[in-house]
């Protein structure tokens, strides 16, 4: 199980108040106009809900590349969102 339902950090290590890592991958991820459209419509889904995501290896391969390809996402958020993996 994948948990992104967690604020992002600071450089301080400091939690940053209304930043929730999945809800920013969330975002991202309807925003982009490229991909499955249903599947990464139900993955956007649960983790702007905070769900745990239960994925197989190719989805989980297509979600570490979207989030590493992005050019809206900040460092700072690929980062702490790819160590959720």
């Amino acid at each position: 199980m994948i948990n992104f339902n967690k604020n992002l950090l600071d450089l301080d290590g400091k939690e940053i108040e209304n930043a929730n890592i999945g809800k920013i991958v969330a975002q991202t991820l309807v925003q982009n106009p490229k991909g499955d459209a249903l599947k990464i419509w139900h993955i956007a889904s649960k983790l702007h809900k905070g769900e745990e995501l239960e994925l197989d290896k190719s989805d989980e391969e297509m979600l570490k590349n979207l989030i590493k390809e992005s050019e809206t996402l900040t460092i700072l958020t690929k980062a702490q969102a790819l160590e959720c993996f």
